[in-house]
């Protein structure tokens, strides 16, 4: 599942392409994890839910991220992947796989502070579905 990085005035970006709702969610966590670390160099140690609701989809998608990237700011875990359990136009339910930050064996790429509405869209196509997220850095 493809995604690639946007480039944006002082900040950065994602457009994702999955052929199902839960996979755009699922890469869209990965993509967000890659511009923080090397996910090459995460083994997961734990896993824990997720659940975020929103008021459609493309509010859920950046709910969604705002859950993961809490992991990594509040709590200073890398999430190495995602499994969304059941989602919802409104709804979601995940499990994501985390290892604690380690200075010496995750290099930080990029400190993202926040993931914003700016651009934000989430529609299907032919292939199945897009989203594209700003990310504040």
């Amino acid at each position: 599942m493809p995604y690639e990085v946007i480039d944006h005035t002082a900040d950065t970006g994602i457009r994702v392409w999955a052929p199902t709702l839960a996979d755009l969610f699922a890469e869209a966590c990965r993509a967000l994890f890659e511009q923080i670390t090397d996910l090459n160099q995460i083994t997961e140690t734990h896993a824990q839910t997720i659940c975020v609701d929103g008021i459609d989809r493309t509010d859920l998608l950046i709910n969604w991220l705002r859950g993961c990237l809490l992991e990594w700011t509040a709590s200073q875990r890398l999430i190495r992947s995602a499994k969304i359990i059941e989602i919802r136009d409104t709804w979601l339910e995940a499990r994501v796989f985390v290892r604690a930050f380690d200075p010496q064996k995750h290099p930080v790429f990029a400190d993202i502070k926040a993931v914003t509405y700016h651009n934000a869209n989430l529609s299907p196509t032919s292939n199945g579905w897009q989203g594209e997220v700003i990310f504040d850095v």
